[in-house]
């Protein structure tokens, strides 16, 4: 048989074979539960860490935030990621959880470095000096003779009151490193807390040979000057420390405290606006941001700034007179009353007699409100008005066309009284003193006197 042929006897074959064949249906469709979703390959943790810290460096904090939570459910004893949360938690403002962050990371390693400062200085903001000390005292236990502990425990046991152990720690640290700049800023410290200004001053030079880029050496200068009550020089010190620095914060607010001090509402809004947005931890800062509003007669602005006072510092007594006094400017009588009240209620309110006052006032608005003006008299059938009833006046003469040659003089503008202070704006008045200090002015109404503001060092 030819090769063709041979290849057409196969092909029907084939064909015959494949027609017998049976066709195969697809099975019905089986109504049930869904299979179970198909297990992905999870995340390796050191992966989610290590986006977290670029999303930290990105500034993405929120994001960084999650990923970190994500990375310590799976690694909860990492205290490198403890010690980042609590980073994390004070840019989003949150002093408490990044206290309790840091004290996680100690917990799982006593010896972090990073972890054990930022705790100790929260804490002093805190003014939790006792925890703060012991803080300091505990990591100096895993790192003995460290000159950064060794200067944070100093800057604790000052404000303790413990100056010769703060000079003998201070002493430790020169001692072995005698070129450390913020070893001589704790010692001019407490040298200007014993009432040496001099020799504060010559330790702030010898910090400030050692590190001439660190503007808090300037703040601190300035710190001094407000000391000597050189006001000039002060605000000198202050407005260079802002411009080597301009992201230091107690610069800022020194300034701020100095117009506060004078009344100057607008320059200390200002002052205080930059100092809260760079460090929004300190409610004192917030405090003085407060006054400064209102003075500005922005009540609204100043009871938002006292709210964030008490939320950094329960019961706050001036924050909580504050917003009680703002509510009242804003119209708000019963907020008022019951913020007054809560006031009232302190062990220790400085303002009692004043908040009884505000509370009487304010109860005898509410039960008396003011009654609504009468309606005008309706005017007569069709809106037209009865010149008849117009009183008739007498005719006067013509109107004089020239004006006086002279102003009268009830008219005239007054003179300034002998010995008082000249306008905002005006030259000095003959026998001034040059670059001193102008008097403050007479505080608004309802507008609390400024505070005793301190500086920050």
């Amino acid at each position: 048989m030819k090769p063709q042929w041979k290849l057409a006897v196969c092909a029907a074959a084939l064909a015959l074979a494949c027609a017998s064949q049976p066709v195969v249906k697809p099975a019905p469709k089986v109504i049930g539960p869904p299979p179970p979703p198909l297990k992905l390959l999870e995340m390796p943790a050191a992966m989610a860490y290590k986006e977290a810290r670029e999303l930290m460096a990105r500034g993405d904090f929120e994001a960084a935030r999650a990923r970190l939570e994500q990375y310590l459910a799976r690694e909860p004893k990492s205290a490198a990621a403890w010690f980042d949360a609590g980073w994390l938690a004070e840019k989003r403002g949150d002093t408490n959880a990044a206290t309790e962050d840091y004290r996680e990371a100690l917990a799982n390693e006593p010896a972090h470095l990073g972890a054990a400062l930022n705790l100790v200085r929260l804490l002093k903001l805190e003014d939790k000096l006792p925890d703060a000390e012991q803080v300091a005292r505990g990591a100096l236990a895993k790192r003995t003779d460290d000159p950064q502990l060794l200067d944070a425990l100093a800057g604790v046991l000052r404000p303790e009151k413990k100056l010769d152990e703060a000079e003998a720690t201070v002493r430790r640290v020169l001692a072995r490193h005698p070129g450390d700049a913020g070893a001589w800023k704790n010692l001019a410290a407490i040298e200007a807390d014993r009432g040496h200004l001099r020799l504060a001053e010559s330790a702030l030079t010898n910090a400030r040979k050692l590190d001439d880029k660190d503007a808090g050496i300037l703040n601190s200068l300035g710190v001094l000057a407000m000391r000597r009550d050189d006001v000039t020089a002060a605000r000198g010190w202050f407005e260079q420390a802002t411009k080597q620095d301009p992201a230091l914060a107690a610069a800022w607010a020194n300034l701020g405290a100095i117009a506060l001090t004078y009344r100057d509402y607008a320059s200390a809004g200002d002052a205080y606006a930059k100092a809260v947005a760079l460090d929004s931890n300190r409610w004192d800062t917030h405090l003085a941001y407060a006054w400064a509003l209102e003075g500005l007669k922005k009540p609204k602005e100043a009871r938002a700034e006292y709210d964030k006072v008490l939320a950094l510092r329960l019961n706050q007594e001036d924050a909580l007179y504050g917003r009680a006094l703002a509510l009242k400017t804003e119209g708000d009588l019963p907020g008022a009353m019951e913020a007054f009240k809560a006031y009232a209620a302190q062990p220790k309110a400085g303002k009692l007699k004043e908040a009884q006052a505000q509370i009487a006032s304010i109860d005898l608005r509410l039960k008396n409100p003011p009654q609504a003006p009468k309606a005008a008299a309706a005017r007569p059938a069709g809106g037209d008005v009865d010149l008849s009833r117009l009183p008739v006046g007498t005719d006067t003469g013509p109107a004089s066309t020239q004006l006086p040659s002279e102003a009268p003089a009830d008219t005239q503008a007054p003179q300034p009284a002998p010995g008082s202070e000249p306008a905002q704006g005006a030259p000095p008045a003959p026998g001034s003193q040059p670059g001193q200090a102008p008097q403050p002015a007479p505080a608004p109404p309802e507008t609390p006197a400024p505070p005793d503001t301190k500086v920050q060092r």
